[in-house]
C-alpha cells in the first residue's frame, strides 16, 4: 500500500517542480508579469512602435544612436540557473544598413553579468527589414570580469553600440519570454 502513494507524491513533486520553472512573458503587446520598461530604458526613442510588429499590435522601437537601448527591470531577482536559463526573443533591425553592433545584456544590482552580441547569437550578419527569432542560454553568458553574484539578475537589455547616427532609423524588439530553467539538465530525468 505504502509504494504507490510513494509514487504518486514523487509524479506530483515532479509535476510541481517542471511547473516552477515554466516560461514567463516579459512583453508582448505590452510589459508583462510585473517586468517595468520605464526605469531602465536608456537614450532616445525606445518607446512602443505600433507599425513594425512581430506578432500582435505593439513592439518596441529604439533609435539606433548614442548607445540607445531598451530593458525590462524584473519585479524581483531571478536566478539564470535555478528560475529561467534562456530566453527567447524576435529582433528587426530596422530598414538601415542592419546595424551588426547590438547587444544582449543581463544585469544584476547594476552590475552586467553577462553579455553577447546578436550577431553571435545569429551566427552572421544581421538581416535588413526582417524579423529574426534569438534564444540566448542565459547560463553560459559571459561577463567582462566576474561579478559579485554571477547568478542573479534583475534587467534585461538589449542595446545598440552606434554613435552620432540618430534621425529615425531604429530597431525593433518584439515577443519577449524568459525560458524556464530545466531542473532535470543534469541527466536525472530518463
Amino acid at each position: 500500500m505504502r509504494f504507490p502513494c510513494a509514487v504518486l507524491l514523487m509524479v506530483f513533486a515532479v509535476s510541481i517542480a517542471h511547473a516552477a520553472s515554466g516560461s514567463l512573458t516579459v512583453f508582448d503587446d505590452a510589459d508583462q508579469n510585473g517586468f517595468n520598461r520605464l526605469f531602465c530604458t536608456f537614450g532616445d526613442g525606445a518607446q512602443a512602435e505600433q507599425d513594425t510588429v512581430h506578432s500582435g499590435t505593439t513592439a518596441i522601437g529604439v533609435t539606433i544612436a548614442d548607445f540607445n537601448s531598451t530593458c525590462w527591470q524584473a519585479p524581483s531577482s531571478l536566478s539564470r540557473q535555478s528560475d529561467y536559463d534562456a530566453i527567447s526573443l524576435w529582433v528587426n533591425v530596422g530598414s538601415f544598413t542592419a546595424p551588426q553592433d547590438l547587444r544582449f545584456l543581463i544585469y544584476g544590482n547594476g552590475e552586467i553579468i553577462g553579455k553577447v552580441d546578436l550577431v553571435t547569437v545569429y551566427g552572421g550578419p544581421l538581416p535588413a527589414a526582417t524579423w529574426i527569432p534569438l534564444h540566448i542560454s542565459l547560463a553560459d553568458l559571459p561577463a567582462d570580469a566576474p561579478p559579485a553574484d554571477p547568478e542573479h539578475f534583475d534587467d534585461i537589455v538589449i542595446r545598440t553600440y552606434s554613435t552620432g547616427l540618430g534621425g529615425a532609423d531604429r530597431f525593433f524588439v518584439d515577443d519577449v519570454v524568459l525560458i524556464g530553467a530545466d531542473i532535470f539538465k543534469d541527466g536525472f530525468e530518463g
